[in-house]
């Protein structure tokens, strides 16, 4: 086990060095690479775990405590509480405010979409007319969350 001085010692020579050596040691520590971040993030996350070596990390009773408060928030596990699902019930009105604007696009039947008087085979064209990039409309408009499957 390393004393105080010399974790202190470890901690503050993570200032001299470069990024490739921060690099280095991070995957020392950690057995992966770091992946794209900047080398103020790595200095604090090597401090973290030598500190962690040496004091001992969360404990299994703390873990579990800290699992049990987390899945009972949806914020801390980051679910969308209610999805919106898409409907094709013409006269549906789907609303966004893109920057700063505001649009909409009418239901008019199946694979019909109405905006700004021309019809749209789907949400994703009325999306890409307004945004001139590919978008899935369905995520653009907000009916779908993003990352999941129909």
């Amino acid at each position: 086990m390393i004393s105080v001085q010399i974790l202190k010692r470890q901690i503050d020579a993570l200032q001299q060095k470069s990024l490739l050596e921060v690099r280095e040691k991070f995957q020392e520590l950690h057995g992966f690479d770091c992946g794209d971040t900047t080398i103020r993030n790595l200095r604090k996350r090597i401090a973290y775990r030598l500190q962690e070596l040496y004091y001992g990390g969360v404990g299994e009773t703390d873990l579990s405590i800290l699992g049990d408060i987390a899945d009972r928030d949806p914020i801390a596990n980051l679910k969308v509480v209610a999805a919106r699902k898409i409907t094709k019930l013409r006269g549906t009105r789907y609303y966004r405010v893109w920057k700063g604007k505001k649009y909409e696009v009418t239901v008019a039947g199946e694979d019909q979409f109405v905006y700004e008087g021309e019809v749209y085979k789907s949400l994703s064209a009325v999306a890409r007319k307004i945004t001139g990039t590919r978008w899935n409309g369905k995520v653009f408009f907000g009916v779908k969350e993003y990352g999941k499957k129909d």
